[in-house]
């Protein structure tokens, strides 16, 4: 009898041991690049947002870099707690991509540092827009919705808080598939298109409030 509730034990955990985590299902390759991206967006946008708090020679700039770089620690928190529940693995550290911009940005000073700065991030914000937007639109995975629905939010608010510098240029919001999982023509045209409809909400919403004096 004992031997038998034993068999029984073995089989059963050898069920557990083969099925799939639910909690990683539905995670598709579209889920999995935006954890990724938006990882490697926290791991360079951050610190970038703390050089533009104490170095930008603009308070408004340096008000913005500080609150991006306050929400980047959040969201980093986020996607890595997201990421270990779905087995997701994370980069440690940006693109060499990524680390010329930083380098760039350093090497600045002035006023050229606050228009380099404002720019560069708000086209690296641009570029992951249109996946958080379709993923927001198509996984299949309510934790992934969620946090798709945050980075889409996070998004929109930092292009906002950009333009209310005043110095964003229009041409730097370039929206393009990032990383190894490309996304199809249609979801590059969808992503575009809601860019480009960000883009121009965000810059009127900063003319109706009257920026770039105002305060966020």
């Amino acid at each position: 009898m004992i031997y038998r509730l034993l068999g029984v034990v073995i089989a059963l955990l050898a069920i557990g041991i083969g099925m799939p985590d639910s909690a990683s299902a539905e995670i598709d390759s579209h889920d999995r690049e935006l954890l990724v991206q938006v990882r490697q967006a926290c791991l360079w946008e951050g610190p970038a947002g703390r050089q533009a708090e104490q170095r930008a020679s603009g308070q408004r700039v340096r008000e913005v870099g500080r609150k991006l770089a306050d929400d980047h620690d959040r969201l980093d928190a986020q996607v890595r707690e997201l990421a270990s529940k779905v087995r997701v693995g994370l980069p440690g550290e940006p693109t060499e991509e990524q680390r010329s911009w930083v380098d760039e940005i350093s090497g600045a000073a002035g006023s050229g540092f606050d228009r380099l700065y404002v720019n560069r991030a708000r086209a690296a914000h641009g570029s992951i827009f249109g996946l958080a937007s379709q993923v927001r639109a198509a996984t299949r995975d309510d934790a992934m919705r969620s946090f798709a629905q945050n980075a889409v939010d996070t998004v929109m608010r930092h292009m906002t808080l950009l333009e209310s510098t005043g110095i964003a240029e229009t041409t730097s919001l370039m929206v393009v598939p990032t990383g190894g999982n490309e996304l199809d023509g249609g979801d590059v045209v969808f992503g575009v298109l809601l860019a480009m409809v960000a883009g121009g909400a965000t810059f009127g919403l900063v003319r109706v409030l009257g920026a770039p004096g105002r305060r966020a």
